[in-house]
């Protein structure tokens, strides 16, 4: 009787301290952020830029790390083979959307203060920062601008997607915009 009720304490222990560690906020954080090849025939633009507009606040953002192997550091990229979205990523290429940045990181994300990560696609159409949350839910807030130049304007467009979205750990979120969208999901991380 005394080996079984140390067993059920120990499964219980186990339980709590798994619970505890996913309680702890560490998270898997992945975004696809596309764009539509064709965009905007003959629409008017959407939250167009203006030259006074101040842009996203990128000087205090930190910067994600490069993968240096397990264990996972606070803010440091997620290897190609931890991505879920790579299939998403495919099939919107098949359907005339331009990737314009795919990626993932590992961060704890605490109550309290958590930092700016500074997002920018390799040809520089995508600049601006990311901010993860958690209070009662975690909370995703992109603050992104998307530059684009047509042959009939001088200076390139740029488009603001400035949201704040509630989000549900392991499910996947579409952020949208007329002109860019990204899909996320935050995933807990398993011991």
């Amino acid at each position: 009787m005394k080996t079984r009720l140390q067993r059920i304490l120990a499964t219980a222990l186990l339980g709590t301290s798994l619970c505890a560690s996913a309680a702890e906020g560490d998270y898997e954080v992945e975004l696809l952020i596309f764009a539509q090849n064709s965009y905007g025939g003959g629409t008017l633009p959407y939250d167009a830029t203006a030259a006074g507009l101040t842009p996203p606040p990128v000087a205090d953002a930190a910067y994600l790390q490069p993968y240096n192997g397990a264990p996972f550091s606070q803010l440091e990229m997620l290897p190609g083979e931890r991505l879920t979205l790579t299939d998403d990523a495919t099939r919107l290429r098949r359907q005339g959307y331009d990737i314009l940045w795919h990626g993932g990181w590992f961060q704890n994300v605490s109550t309290g203060r958590n930092p700016s990560i500074r997002l920018s696609s390799n040809d520089g159409r995508v600049d601006g920062v990311v901010k993860v949350d958690r209070n009662r839910y975690l909370h995703l807030r992109p603050d992104l601008l998307l530059s684009r130049s047509s042959a009939v304007e001088a200076e390139p467009q740029q488009y603001r997607l400035q949201q704040s979205r509630r989000m549900r750990s392991e499910k996947l979120h579409y952020l949208d915009h007329p002109h860019f969208g990204i899909l996320a999901i935050i995933n807990p991380v398993e011991e």
